[in-house]
């Protein structure tokens, strides 16, 4: 029953799709492409409620068969474009696929805990990673598991710092101000020296190095004093995959 219903549809779209281009060649007049057009997208319409019937997912026929590509006029006059395939969950159903990448999620964010933080592009990098059978896994379904994770209260969440830049807290975290400010400063590239957070935030050596010292405490930042500036600090959580490795720079 399904192969004929679907073997009828797709006859009837690309009956339709040749009657359109045949239409735009005048090889078919006005009132007759109209009355017979009508009665196409009426036809395929009954068939395409037939196999919902039936409990089939015509977006992914649409897809499989690649009726958008293949019969572009018919895609258009029935408006195909607007119906977007079932996403697939690899079997499971959403919830079941959801915990599944939060697990790795969990997984990650153990691992790194010592970090604070961790960038939201770098820990989807690494829990797709892990993931390798589920092939199909976008940035998105790792981000709505992550919201899913924080929701139970397994992870403190996602949080935007000041320059746009989206980390997830790995564990609670209570910074203070002047603490928060220097994680904005250093976001974008990873690391902050002594002098840029006092030229920046204003602040006096000592202050600067006192906030940067208990960042080191939490385990967020590591230190290295080796720079001609007074001292460069590393944040590995905030440290994207073309930053420089602080371990490289003798950072202890």
């Amino acid at each position: 029953m399904q192969e004929r219903l679907e073997t009828e549809l797709y006859a009837s779209i690309a009956t339709l799709d040749q009657l359109k281009k045949l239409y735009d060649l005048r090889a078919v007049d006005n009132r007759s492409f109209q009355r017979e057009s009508q009665a196409l997208l009426h036809e395929v319409r009954g068939h395409i409620d037939n196999l919902k019937r039936l409990g089939l997912d015509i977006g992914s026929f649409f897809a499989g068969e690649r009726i958008m590509d293949s019969f572009p006029d018919a895609a258009d006059l029935l408006k195909l474009r607007e119906i977007e395939p079932a996403k697939s969950f690899h079997g499971m159903n959403a919830d079941q696929y959801y915990d599944y990448i939060g697990l790795a999620i969990l997984d990650v964010a153990t691992e790194h805990s010592s970090k604070g933080l961790m960038g939201l592009a770098e820990l989807i990098v690494e829990v797709v990673r892990r993931l390798p059978e589920v092939k199909s896994v976008t940035y998105n379904d790792v981000i709505e598991a992550v919201n899913r994770v924080s929701e139970h209260g397994l992870l403190p969440g996602i949080r935007t710092l000041r320059g746009g830049v989206k980390v997830v807290e790995l564990r609670p975290l209570e910074l203070r101000r002047d603490q928060a400010d220097i994680i904005n400063l250093a976001a974008s590239k990873g690391h902050i020296s002594v002098e840029e957070v006092m030229m920046e935030l204003k602040w006096s050596e000592d202050h600067a190095r006192q906030v940067l010292a208990s960042l080191v405490d939490t385990g967020m930042a590591v230190a290295d004093i080796r720079f001609s500036t007074g001292g460069r600090y590393y944040f590995p959580g905030l440290r994207s995959g073309d930053n420089s490795d602080p371990k490289s720079h003798g950072a202890y």
